[in-house]
C-alpha cells in the first residue's frame, strides 16, 4: 500500500511539472505574439545599398588567378612534353 502510494505521488508531481511546463510555453507564445502585434513597422530607408562592389572585385580576382594558375599548368604541361621529345631525341 506505501509503494501504491510512493508510486502514485511521484505520478502527480510529473504530471503537475509537466502542466506547469505546457503552461509555462503558452504564456511565453502568447507574450511573443503580443510583442509581435505590438510592434510597429516602417519602411526601409531610402538610402538601402547592396555592397556588391567588394564582392564583384573578389569574384574577378578570384577569376583572374584561376585563368592564373590554368595558364602556369599549361607552360608545365608543355615544358614536360618538350622535356620528353628531347628524351627521344637523345636516344
Amino acid at each position: 500500500r506505501v509503494d501504491q502510494l510512493k508510486y502514485d505521488v511521484q505520478h502527480l508531481q510529473t504530471a503537475l511539472r509537466n502542466f506547469q511546463h505546457r503552461r509555462y510555453l503558452r504564456e511565453q507564445q502568447e507574450r511573443q505574439r503580443e510583442e509581435l502585434l505590438a510592434r510597429t513597422f516602417t519602411t526601409n530607408d531610402s538610402d538601402t545599398t547592396i555592397p556588391i562592389d567588394e564582392t564583384l572585385q573578389f569574384n574577378e580576382s578570384l577569376q583572374s588567378a584561376h585563368r592564373g594558375m590554368d595558364e602556369l599548368i599549361g607552360s608545365g604541361t608543355n615544358i614536360l612534353a618538350g622535356l620528353r621529345d628531347q628524351r627521344v631525341t637523345l636516344k
